[in-house]
């Protein structure tokens, strides 16, 4: 028999089952997105150089030796294409040749990403030369592989679809152009970079439905031991939610203050559109303290309910607002079971991510712990959301799919650094296009990501011409939420900590948030009111040096603290100034852009309990607070420097907004994200300009998915995640453990893969960033089994109650 994975104990999977197991799942995946047949010809073929004597040799006989076996399927693809060029010559056009350049490189990248164009003394189409294999080593078979194909694959595909190979072949083409022309490249001001940019989101998309069927059936491939979650068993659950969140709504009194009049009023114009919107991008622009947070789990399981929508995905650019809504999300649908919190990699992945691993029943059982994103409700932070667009770890491929047909909120979305607007208008156009999904862009201070100076807009509305902007208010309701005073500190002058310490200690009567940018800044002044006050039972630091349940345990004393009227002072960087409802007399913000000022704005009177609020924001010295490694933060800074220095007293949000957003877009070049020798992600994404100007190169696409990958970060950021001792999380980590033990141990206990996967879901709120993790070697838990599986825990002695991490990172750092 041609077997295509065999276990410890000699039990045998045949390649057969394998490739049409893999094949008719792809298939039942794409078939949501009218890819079935591409995605059906990627799963038959993926492993087809496993029927290669050199492959079966290796398996057999336990050899340690590396084999080639994902080569083999893309040639087999390769000449159907030529086969049916030549008797066609409509498949000879160059939008054939693209569509079949993405299956191969798909099936060629099942276990590794790689670039498609490359140059090494001359340029090199990647895809063409790994169909060389065998002519490089002789030892490869590639005429046996081709008659197994030729007589079982195709034989298949006619006996289950009714269809020959080559037939599959051209619906998929079908389907490819198909999907070109959702894109509507011909209102694109760049339609050659963006159709190269759109063929690499294509690639990603069938490599994630690949990647997804390949793991499952090879955990599976002896005994079930995973199973997934049926239709009916996931719609019961949406029409519990659904009950849940109409329940909460009908439990409100009638309004009887003016803002409540006005939350009334956004509900109902949502009520009218819920069950009726297309896919598409929509914006929610409202004030902070609206009520958006509410109004979009309401929106989803709407959509989830009433338009056939798998999931929610709810992204938020900071952790303090994921950790906030998460706790009211959860508080609402009271059903965690279905419910997925995930802002960290709690799993190092990378020991998974090679070209034999996956082969493995052991390794997939691995992968299969890291989060793939499939429950009903994702709760996520813009970090994972953008590692899931960008990266090409087989986790992050395989969460992409998991985007489809969904409902995704994307929360606070000015806080998207500026340089990743094209890559990701681009990308979200597909994904609402595509991928058949509804995106609502939410913001107090939304900028316009269609602006006539971005190059590549995205594409607002839905597929039915809906109007893009959910709700519009109007000047009375705007004017309800205007209920603080702003002023400027020392009249716009340069100020220093102590002149902040000065003007609260002044008047100490009043409950006082202040934002600063760094970590470092706010520990500086927390300490110098920590050594004036004598009793600092009211004084509280946050930072992210404290793990999630921590902050969100700290937020909530402070919030049962001002709903009884008791002055508190409260230091923190900007994780508390979005989406934290805490409602504070007195705000003193350090300049920073002037989207984060108008969210920590509306932490002030945010209920509207006094006639005004105070604000005041302070143009902070730079020996008090250095940006030097936040240059992001840094340009913001001085951009909202430059408004406020016209500032003629009268504080005109949409007026400064505007201006604000003008000078921001006004220098294009920091709308794409540059890379190493002055590359942009963009290009390396799409047209691949460098290599393409090195010399003539075979085919169509060119694209450097590997190095765009390695080169993107969100932020520049070296932190590590690490589970940390604090509260539930000391009975939980001695479960993990527990359970790892059991399942490395001798004749191991498999079926304990899925506690690990639920424990390490439920660890998630205990984890904090390390920078430099290397220098936490000597402080992290010694045990092999978390060494095996990646995962890094903090030693109890260096997590404090208080403060939580007990050694300083040695970067100023500015979380998202």
């Amino acid at each position: 028999m041609i077997i295509a994975h065999k276990d410890e104990n000699g039990r045998e999977q045949s390649l057969f089952k394998h490739l049409i197991n893999v094949g008719n799942a792809s298939f039942n995946l794409g078939k949501q997105l009218d890819i079935e047949y591409m995605s059906l010809l990627v799963g038959l073929l993926h492993d087809l150089g496993k029927a290669d004597p050199l492959f079966q040799d290796k398996i057999k006989n336990n050899k340690n030796t590396s084999v080639n076996h994902s080569s083999a399927g893309a040639k087999y693809l390769y000449q159907i294409y030529c086969d049916i060029g030549d008797e066609d010559e409509k498949f000879k056009s160059p939008m054939c040749q693209s569509y079949t350049e993405i299956l191969m490189y798909a099936i060629e990248a099942h276990h590794r990403v790689f670039d498609i164009g490359t140059y090494n003394k001359q340029v090199i189409n990647s895809i063409y030369k790994r169909l060389e294999y065998d002519s490089l080593n002789r030892k490869y078979s590639y005429n046996l592989v081709r008659n197994y194909a030729n007589s079982i694959i195709d034989e298949y595909c006619n006996k289950k679809y009714k269809l020959s190979i080559e037939e599959t072949f051209t619906k998929g083409f079908e389907e490819y152009k198909n999907i070109i022309e959702k894109l509507e490249l011909g209102k694109s001001d760049n339609p050659d970079i963006d159709f190269n940019y759109y063929n690499h989101c294509i690639i990603r998309l069938i490599l994630s439905i690949l990647k997804n069927e390949d793991i499952y059936d090879t955990i599976n491939a002896y005994e079930k031991i995973i199973d997934k979650k049926t239709y009916d068993e996931n719609q019961a659950v949406i029409e519990y939610f659904y009950q849940q969140i109409e329940a909460e709504y009908g439990s409100y009194p009638p309004p009887t203050s003016d803002i409540n009049k006005v939350r009334a009023s956004i509900v109902d114009v949502i009520r009218s559109r819920y069950d009726t919107d297309s896919n598409g991008i929509y914006k929610l622009d409202l004030p902070t303290g609206a009520g958006k947070t509410k109004l979009s789990l309401l929106y989803s399981l709407h959509q989830m309910k009433n338009n056939h929508k798998n999931k929610m995905i709810y992204i938020a650019p900071f952790l303090s607002i994921l950790e906030q809504n998460a706790y009211e999300y959860r508080k609402t649908l009271a059903n965690d079971k279905y419910i997925l919190e995930h802002h960290s990699n709690v799993v190092d992945n990378t020991p998974f991510d090679n070209e034999d691993n996956d082969d493995d029943n052991i390794a997939a059982m691995k992968e299969y712990i890291i989060e793939s994103w499939d429950q009903l409700v994702i709760l996520s932070t813009m970090v994972q959301f953008s590692n899931t667009l960008f990266k090409s770890r087989s986790s992050n491929l395989r969460r992409f799919y998991n985007l489809s047909n969904s409902v995704i909120i994307l929360d606070e979305v000015q806080s998207l650094p500026d340089e990743m607007t094209h890559i990701f208008n681009l990308m979200l156009n597909f994904i609402s296009k595509v991928m058949n999904s509804v995106i609502i862009l939410c913001s107090a201070t939304q900028p316009s990501l269609d602006h006539d100076s971005i190059s590549h807009k995205i594409i607002y509305g839905g597929s039915n011409n809906e109007d893009y902007n959910l709700i519009q208010l109007d000047d009375r309701q705007k004017q309800i939420f205007d209920r603080v005073d702003v002023s400027l500190l020392n009249e716009g002058k340069e100020s220093r900590l102590t002149d902040i310490y000065n003007s609260v200690l002044g008047d100490k009567q009043k409950s006082t948030l202040i934002i600063l940018n760094t970590k470092k800044s706010v520990m500086n002044l927390y300490e110098m009111f920590e050594e004036a006050m004598d009793d600092t039972s009211n004084l509280y630091y946050l930072t992210t040096n404290m793990c999630p349940k921590h902050r969100l345990d700290i937020i909530n004393e402070i919030k049962n603290k001002l709903n009884s009227d008791i002055d508190v002072i409260v230091i923190s960087t900007s994780l508390i100034e979005a989406g934290v409802n805490l409602d504070f007399r007195r705000l003193y913000r350090s300049y920073a852009g002037f989207d984060s000022i108008i969210q920590a704005v509306g932490r002030c009177n945010r209920e509207g309990k006094y006639d005004k609020g105070e604000a005041y924001l302070v143009n902070l010295d730079k020996d008090d607070e250095k940006l030097g490694n936040l240059k992001s933060i840094e340009n913001k800074k001085n951009i909202t420097k430059k408004v406020l220095d016209n500032y003629d007293g009268n504080f005109d949000i949409e007026d400064l907004n505007k201006r604000y957003y003008a000078k921001l877009f006004s220098n294009l070049d920091d709308l794409d994200k540059k890379v190493a020798d002055n590359k942009t992600l963009l290009d390396l994404l799409s047209f691949n300009k460098e290599i393409r100007q090195s010399g003539d190169m075979e085919g169509i696409n060119a694209q450097a998915l590997k190095e765009a990958s390695d080169q993107f970060n969100l932020i520049e950021d070296s932190s590590e995640s690490v589970i940390v001792y604090y509260g539930e999380s000391f009975a939980l980590i001695e479960e993990l453990i527990a359970a790892i033990e059991e399942f490395r141990g001798y004749d191991g206990n498999k079926e304990k893969i899925n506690e690990i996967k639920i424990l390490l879901n439920k660890l998630q709120p205990y984890t904090i960033s390390i920078y430099n993790l290397n220098d936490f070697e000597d402080k992290l838990v010694k045990i092999d089994g978390l060494d095996a599986f990646g995962i890094k825990i903090l030693n109890e002695s260096n997590y404090d109650e208080k403060v939580g991490l007990t050694e300083e990172s040695k970067l100023e750092s500015f979380l998202i």
